[in-house]
């Protein structure tokens, strides 16, 4: 019995003795857990509005007496993409088509020398209207998500658009066009921006961004006269409004 008494307080004391060491060891943290991150991942369409301004330079020669055009306005349009998402960061392609309405009118006036009533009435203007009707783009897209809602993106592609340039000549109330020059362009495009997913409503993102076309020098054909080459470039800065299907 003594034995059993014995042996019973020794084992008491090594399990009080191991519960103390226990209680005098540091504590681990507990292991981090990683971000959690919304599913940017499906297909989704978009409008988008903003504005835009161009440039056309003749390759060989000044238009002068006129500036090179300038034309500068709104742009409106639509466009769709995919969307992969890999933990934090974004890739995806996307297509978008816009209507543009950049131009530009320079106008020039010429009188006769000789000073009169009947001279004056003969005063000639001739008026130098550019303008870029259309742009488009194919474009892959590559960001990342700073926050679970906030991506910020790179994107470059394949842009292609349309402009015109053309002359016409008024004498008092009558014009005239002498030339005209509707050409196709093809070129290339680049930009970046931010997009935001409402954490209200999933299925709806917000986006800013900035687009530059290249459409590198561009032949605008004034038949049966003569061709020149311009080289043709427009910025862009846009909004649109998004709808997700993931």
């Amino acid at each position: 019995m003594t034995k059993f008494l014995l042996g019973t307080t020794m084992l008491a004391g090594l399990l009080i003795a191991g519960a103390a060491q226990a209680a005098d060891m540091p504590l681990k943290a507990a292991p981090r857990q990683a971000p959690i991150y919304n599913d940017w991942t499906g297909f989704y369409l978009f409008g988008f509005g903003g504005y835009s301004w161009g440039k056309i330079n003749p390759d060989d020669f000044d238009l002068d007496p006129f500036h090179n055009p300038k034309p500068k306005g709104g742009v409106f349009g639509f466009g769709g993409g995919y969307n992969w998402q890999y933990g934090a960061w974004v890739g995806g392609v996307e297509v978008d088509y816009g209507f543009s309405d950049e131009k530009d009118n320079q106008t020039i006036r010429v009188c006769p020398v000789v000073v009169g009533v009947e001279a004056v009435a003969q005063c000639a203007s001739a008026t130098l209207h550019s303008k870029i009707d259309a742009l488009g783009s194919a474009r892959l897209r590559a960001g990342y998500l700073f926050t679970p809602n906030l991506l910020a993106y790179g994107t470059a592609g394949l842009g292609w658009g349309r402009s015109e340039l053309s002359l016409s000549e008024c004498v008092g109330s009558r014009c005239v066009t002498i030339l005209d020059a509707k050409p196709n362009l093809f070129g290339w495009v680049a930009g970046g921006g931010l997009e935001w997913k409402m954490p209200w409503w999933n299925h709806v993102r917000i986006r800013g961004e900035y687009l530059h076309y290249d459409f590198g020098s561009t032949g605008y054909a004034f038949q049966p006269v003569l061709t020149i080459n311009a080289k043709t470039r427009d910025d862009v800065v846009r909004g649109a409004l998004i709808w997700s299907f993931n």
